[in-house]
């Protein structure tokens, strides 16, 4: 390991994978806020737009995660170990999956509005992309890893947040709501919105591994 750890050093660090990860982060965050525009559309027509525009983003999110992978088979050494690129890659494409699925749903189900526990959500899987879009970036200097860590902290204590209001959420819903066919769609929403919680998290468990085995 401190062998290779040594070969990288001497070899000029490549970018082309950390642009890339910026370019999808940046592509994220446009899905994320798109997602908050959502819960506030006033028209069919605006929500159409919306989640055609998220579909959108979906697929260049697509497009980048095979770019990596296929710039990741044409490169031998790594700057940041080639597991980690591929897991960061596919975690980051789960993200924006389940944002994707969410709207999908959204507006099959033709839901129109939205309690605070969905606004809730929402809100918290924006801060986290916010806090990946800052954290991401900075992987170009891996000895500046306290502001990188901070943002990990903040993304795994916005899951904790989303964990509490899914489950109240969950309460609420079985103990209200007495339309099976309404519970099941909101039940399905809720848990979807949450999942994208979980998969911000799997990021940033991911940078703080690659500050550990660079560390």
């Amino acid at each position: 390991m401190k062998i290779d750890r040594w070969i990288r050093k001497l070899l000029p660090r490549s970018d082309k994978f950390l642009s890339l990860f910026v370019k999808d982060i940046e592509n994220l965050t446009q899905a994320s806020r798109m997602l908050r525009e959502l819960m506030s559309a006033a028209t069919e027509e605006d929500r159409t737009r919306v989640v055609r525009a998220i579909e959108d983003l979906e697929h260049r999110g697509d497009e980048l995660t095979h770019t990596i992978f296929h710039e990741l088979s044409l490169t031998f050494i790594t700057a940041i170990d080639r597991e980690d690129i591929g897991d960061m890659a596919s975690a980051l494409d789960n993200i924006l999956d389940n944002i994707d699925q969410a709207s999908t749903a959204i507006h099959l189900y033709r839901m129109t509005s939205f309690d605070d526990p969905f606004r809730d959500l929402v809100e918290i899987l924006d801060r986290q992309v916010v806090e990946l879009g800052r954290a991401i970036p900075q992987l170009r200097d891996l000895h500046d890893s306290d502001r990188i860590r901070d943002s990990c902290v903040k993304v795994n204590a916005y899951e904790n947040q989303a964990d509490l209001v899914f489950h109240r959420a969950l309460g609420r819903l079985f103990q209200h709501e007495k339309d099976p066919i309404e519970l099941i769609k909101q039940k399905e929403i809720l848990a979807m919105l949450e999942s994208a919680t979980d998969r911000c998290e799997d990021v940033a468990v991911l940078i703080e591994n690659v500050l550990v085995k660079h560390g």
